[in-house]
């Protein structure tokens, strides 16, 4: 599994996991890569964080984690993967990857790397401006 982010500034953290998410180890991913990316894209400004409705996402002790760190999080509509924005970030990478077949998971996780560095702030600034127009739709 990958976790990552990204904003209208870029992409952030790219974080491989081994094994399962519960509720306290996303909220460890979240304190180990969210806030580091935080400070990174967006060190002044408000933002608001947008996930899924996976259960480790909507667990009360997340909730309560994101509002320690006094972080806004959108309210998502179930069965609305269109509104996520990453997912087409997800889609881009597939793409590539199809390009660029590896023989080994090492391998595999360096090109993933490598093409999330090379995600451009305006690539990711085009994903973000179409965010209005999937809330209208």
């Amino acid at each position: 599994m990958i976790w990552g982010c990204m904003s209208g500034k870029g992409v952030g953290t790219l974080k491989f996991i081994n094994g399962t998410i519960n509720a306290q180890r996303y909220q460890d991913i979240l304190q180990e890569n969210l806030l580091p990316s935080l400070q990174k894209l967006h060190s002044t400004g408000n933002f608001i964080f947008q996930q899924d409705g996976a259960s480790c996402h909507m667990a009360k002790s997340t909730k309560h984690w994101f509002a320690n760190n006094e972080m806004n999080v959108l309210s998502w509509p179930a069965n609305s993967p269109d509104l996520n924005i990453i997912e087409n970030l997800w889609h881009v990478m597939k793409q590539k990857l199809r390009n660029q077949p590896q023989r080994s998971v090492e391998g595999l996780r360096k090109t993933i790397q490598e093409i999330w560095n090379n995600f451009t702030k305006d690539f990711c600034l085009k994903l973000v401006s179409t965010i209005p127009k999937r809330i209208k739709a």
